[in-house]
């Protein structure tokens, strides 16, 4: 059996080991809790480790020159041991790099051609002590242990030399141990050495039990029994002493099923799976299987920012209601390399400007995909002219069909045509596309004067394709859709029923959140006394209201140092006197009030004219300095305004609100969550889910959050009236509740909404009706919280078929298709009820990290029905005990849906709930309760 094949090995030497070399780094040594045996192991030595999905495996390994200190940081917060790869026999660069280390003096004569890498000297002590302080280093950076490879290199040197090395080897691996006991050694194989080891071990990897690779071919091939029986010899000793074994076995991606199967397999002979590929660089199969919630959005970067792309703004919104991370992607150099198969739900193309820049390598990307059978969409243009490629994809181009009459030959209604808009047969601006025999199912089938046919919607095998001008219908002052987006999504990404994270509900009920832009502060109130309205908004607004606000000011209104400087000693108590009220937090809109986040890219636009310039004309301030905009304000605030107790947690972006990715990392860098952007707006008058925009734009300097539904300055013509315009909100409200729950109750608005006598009127109409709602009340601040959590949430299937469901952050509820079932909540984990409503079926989870176990009926047991506070834990102590915790900033209000009578008992204060139609209502006079006792019997 040759080494070269039987050792898990990736390198990716250019990218790797060298950034690996650096031995100090900064922080604490964090001392590893000892480990359980995992039940799940997962492997990813690929650029761009997807964090979120290796957290739900128990041990994640991964290469510490692609990983940052934070990343370590969050996969232990999710729930995972991370474990640095370390290579104990090898050096992975040339002469140069290795004098540059400090390594001349311990190298062996042998060189390993098979990954060009120099085999080491293990008794040298530049090696040793090199190996040890990369451990410590390791260590330091946050990982639970290391993954030690190459164990078995010195076989490799003369014979005569190797029983020195071994024992070399053993006494390293000894002192190792030693010298840092907490830090757990994951060995991958290691029979030379082992039996000398007792209790150095945490876990053996051996690789190829059943299905393997052949480094020297390039291809998977079945292990011979022969091997397979010399791996038992090694592995049976072990296996009396009760060391965990991972088995690694190689399937390409498209092989899926017969890795589930191979994962079976391998668990039933006492194994820890693991399937992947020999690269390390897919979502491979343990006893858990990550099931896929991201989709890649790709856009093309010649017609503009993300920002701009339709993909984003139409399609971005719907992906994450159906419970999807959506991944903007450049078709360009920068497109990912490691491979989608296992972490991505599916590919999405909007670009309408044709190939791109390096079209033979994107065709190359497209393909990889396509081989790993993850499902693509082409929406809007078509990006390809490959011949090859459209053959595989069963496509044809044609000559554009010019100025002619067509006619529908066949049309899908249930994806196009009934849900916004009609189908008009139309040749301007049609992409000229067919289909081959046998290739995609035409869902509308046009035929021109000539008898040629187009096919500019399709469902095929691979995915689909919706060309323009059948996606939407548009003119001067709406769009509409003419493709059903749900059922299209649904049918060409073949999208799985799963549990659907969910950000506009909690315990049951709609969240609310309300939220203040500065603007408008010293504005006088047509009302009797003419107050300035951050007064009137807090006398008229606020206080008669039972909402948590988010406030900001804008520093260059009301401070000495801004425009006014002589109404300071007026409104700088009242901005004290807001911000002291305890139904408010405490935020920032900048100093001056930028009205272009990113006034260079905005002034290249087609007829740039700023009506009001760049931003606010304050005296001696005539550069826009975004660090003062966002610390200097936030300082401000904070030593003037507000007190340590309650500091500025958030800025709200003014303007076009589309800060760069460089000014988003400041807000982050000053300690600040960040929101507004997108124009989320739905009413009567054009009801279409076009108007429905995304929450999050992933940037490199961290997510920008969205406002969820714009503010009254679109609903008012920009301020220009009608000045009731923004009762129309209400119809936002409701258009996105039914016949889908697609946003919660989120005001937004401007101090000046409190200036004019039909703004007050049309603000008092609103929280009248989100009164009447009954929502839950959260700040802005715990709100993004959950969309974090929509982001960040991953999900996976265990063995027995039941969800896994970790990286909620705060959010607490994910979303179930009726024939899903219901919560077995005896054993499920972090379940505490679930709410059925037309809008779907609830589930409340009481952690960031739950287990759901589904069944056919409704469970009997008590459960959470509702609820007006944020849930911290609910324990099932037996069927009709419940242990449970809230807290908030109102009394507690929360039911109960039992069949036998309930009480609650909390520090020795016995309550008794009100019944009806099967809930039982508790109504409690505290805002906190922990370990409060629910029993129904």
């Amino acid at each position: 059996m040759e080494i070269v094949f039987r050792r898990t090995r990736v390198r990716s030497v250019a990218k790797r080991l060298l950034a690996a070399l650096a031995l100090c780094v900064s922080g604490p040594a964090v001392q590893a809790a000892a480990l359980a045996p995992p039940s799940s192991v997962t492997f990813w030595y690929a650029d761009e480790p997807p964090i979120s999905e290796l957290a739900q495996f128990d041990w994640s390994v991964v290469e510490p020159g692609h990983v940052s200190a934070g990343d370590v940081k969050t996969l232990r917060k999710l729930g995972s041991q991370p474990f640095a790869y370390l290579s104990v026999g090898e050096f992975s660069g040339n002469k140069a790099a290795i004098d540059k280390a400090g390594l001349g003096k311990a190298v062996s004569p042998v060189r390993n051609g098979a990954w060009d890498s120099q085999v080491m000297d293990l008794a040298a002590p530049a090696w040793r002590e090199h190996l040890f302080s990369r451990a410590k280093a390791l260590q330091a950076e946050g990982y639970a242990g290391l993954f030690l490879d190459t164990l078995d290199s010195f076989q490799l040197m003369p014979q005569a030399e190797q029983e020195a090395q071994r024992h070399a080897l053993a006494s390293f691996l000894r002192e190792l141990h030693q010298r840092q006991p907490d830090l757990k050694l994951f060995f991958n194989r290691g029979f030379e050495v082992l039996a000398e080891l007792d209790g150095v071990a945490a876990a053996v990897a051996v690789e190829s039990i059943h299905a393997g690779w052949d480094a020297s071919a390039k291809r998977y091939r079945p292990v011979p029994e022969a091997d397979r029986q010399w791996l038992e010899t090694q592995l049976q000793p072990l296996r009396a002493k009760g060391i965990a074994l991972v088995a690694i076995d190689y399937l390409p991606p498209e092989r899926r099923e017969e890795a589930r199967k191979l994962a079976k397999r391998l668990r039933e002979e006492g194994f820890i799976p693991y399937i992947g590929t020999p690269d390390l660089d897919s979502m491979g199969i343990s006893s858990i299987e990550v099931q896929p919630r991201r989709i890649a959005l790709i856009y093309d970067p010649r017609e503009g920012d993300v920002i701009r792309n339709a993909g984003h703004t139409l399609l971005g919104g719907l992906l994450e209601y159906l419970g999807y991370r959506v991944d903007y992607l450049a078709a360009d150099e920068t497109l990912p390399e490691h491979r989608f198969s296992g972490l991505y739900a599916g590919i999405i193309t909007w670009m309408t400007s044709g190939p791109p820049q390096d079209s033979p390598a994107f065709n190359r990307w497209l393909g990889k995909r396509l081989d790993e059978q993850v499902p693509l969409v082409f929406f809007a243009g078509l990006p390809v002219e490959d011949k090859l490629l459209l053959k595989r994809l069963g496509l044809e181009r044609r000559a554009p069909p010019a100025t002619q009459a067509l006619t529908i030959t066949y049309q899908d209604k249930s994806l196009l045509g009934a849900f916004e808009a009609p189908v008009q047969p139309r040749s301007r601006d049609l992409s000229a596309v067919s289909v081959l025999p046998n290739g995609p199912k035409a869902s509308l089938l046009l035929t021109g004067e000539g008898g040629q046919t187009f096919t500019p919607v399709a469902v095929a095998s691979w995915g689909g394709l919706a060309l323009a001008p059948y996606i939407l219908e548009t003119n001067n002052e709406r769009s509409r859709w003419i493709l059903d987006p749900f059922a299209f999504l649904q049918a060409s990404l073949r999208l799985p029923v799963q549990p659907r994270p969910d950000t506009t509900t909690e315990n049951g009920r709609r969240i609310a959140t309300v939220h203040i832009d500065g603007d408008g502060f010293p504005s006088r109130a047509e009302v009797r006394g003419t107050p300035y309205a951050g007064k009137q908004v807090l006398d008229d607004f606020i206080r008669p209201n039972p909402f948590l606000t988010s406030v900001s000011i804008v520093e260059g209104e009301i401070s000495p140092r801004g425009m006014f400087p002589f109404l300071a000693r007026e409104l700088e108590p009242i901005a004290r006197e807001l911000f002291a009220n305890p139904k408010v937090e405490v935020a920032t809109h900048t100093f001056s009030h930028p009205f272009f986040m990113q006034p260079e890219v905005a002034q290249k636009r087609e007829g740039f004219n700023p009506e009001y310039g760049l931003k606010m004309a304050i005296p001696n301030y005539d550069k826009l300095d975004f660090r003062r905009e966002i610390f200097g304000s936030r300082d401000y605030i904070n030593q003037q305004l507000t007190t340590p107790e309650k500091p500025v947690k958030l800025v709200f972006w003014p303007g076009d609100a589309l800060p760069s990715a460089a000014t988003i990392k400041l807000a982050y860098d000053a300690g600040l969550k960040n929101v507004n952007g997108a124009e989320t707006m739905l009413t009567k008058a054009n009801p279409s889910l076009t108007g429905l925009n995304p929450l999050l734009r992933p940037t490199s300097g961290g997510l920008q959050y969205y406002a969820p539904i714009i503010n009254e300055n679109l609903y008012t013509n920009l301020w220009k009236g009608p000045y009731y315009g923004f009762r129309d909100v209400i119809d936002t409200f409701e258009l996105t509740d039914s016949p889908r729950r697609l946003r919660g109750l989120h005001l937004y608005y401007h101090f000046y909404s409190s200036t004019k006598q039909a703004s007050i009127k049309a603000m008092n109409e609103i929280y009248g009706y989100m009164r009447e709602q009954q929502p839950m009340s959260l700040w802005m601040s715990d709100y993004l919280d959950r969309l974090h959590g929509l982001y960040q949430a991953s999900l996976a299937r265990t063995a027995e078929g039941d969800w896994q469901i970790r990286g909620m952050d705060a959010l607490r509820t994910v979303r179930l298709d009726p024939q899903m079932g219901w919560p077995d909540l005896r054993r499920s984990q972090g379940i505490a009820g679930v709410r059925d409503v037309p809008q779907g079926r609830y589930v409340h989870l009481s952690s960031d990290r739950a287990l759901l176990v589904l069944r056919p009926d409704r469970d009997s047991r008590p459960a959470l029905e509702e609820a007006n506070l944020p849930l911290l834990d609910w324990r099932y102590l037996d069927d009709q005990h419940v242990s449970f915790s809230f807290a908030g900033q109102v009394d507690l209000s929360f039911s109960v849906r039992s069949a036998s009578a309930c009480r609650v008992e909390v520090d020795g204060q016995r309550f008794t709930g009100k019944a009806s139609a099967g809930l039982w209502t508790f109504q409690l006079p505290m805002k906190q309760v922990s370990n409060g006792q629910l029993l129904c019997n």
